[in-house]
């Protein structure tokens, strides 16, 4: 007898895509390309930044977020200094907790910030990020 398996919907998404880890996040912020590596986020993801009074919703916004950061500072990294990834309270989920230190080049000139995003996965796919990092500081180069 043969043994036939089927492949659901769900696990073809996540054999087409490789779930979100920190690696994929340090990849990213290496050399930050909005053109790739934007299938990681599920269409309904939810972004909390600094300052904003109300999170963005969406992938068009979240990405906007994020094309906003690299066109005030082109030359943005953010260096990943650790992480922890732990189960989250629903099946398929994890939290993925990210340090980080960033470099660029603003308006004001070169800065540094320290910051720590908790990125929520389902199924791989991002679905919300809490984005938090130190006030901005201007430093000399």
């Amino acid at each position: 007898m043969t043994d036939i398996q089927s492949t659901s919907p769900a696990t073809t998404l996540e054999s087409a895509a490789p779930p979100f880890s920190a690696e994929m996040f340090a990849a990213f912020w290496a050399a930050p390309d909005l053109s790739r590596g934007m299938d990681i986020l599920a269409d309904d993801i939810v972004g909390y930044w600094p300052g904003n009074p109300e999170p963005v919703q969406g992938v068009e916004a979240y990405t906007g977020k994020i094309a906003e950061l690299l066109a005030a500072a082109p030359d943005l990294r953010l260096e990943l200094v650790d992480s922890a990834t732990v189960p989250g309270a629903a099946d398929g989920e994890q939290l993925v907790f990210l340090h980080y230190i960033g470099r660029g080049t603003g308006p004001d000139g070169p800065f540094e910030i320290r910051g720590l995003d908790r990125v929520r996965t389902r199924n791989g796919m991002v679905v919300e990020n809490v984005i938090r990092y130190e006030p901005v500081f201007v430093t000399q180069r």
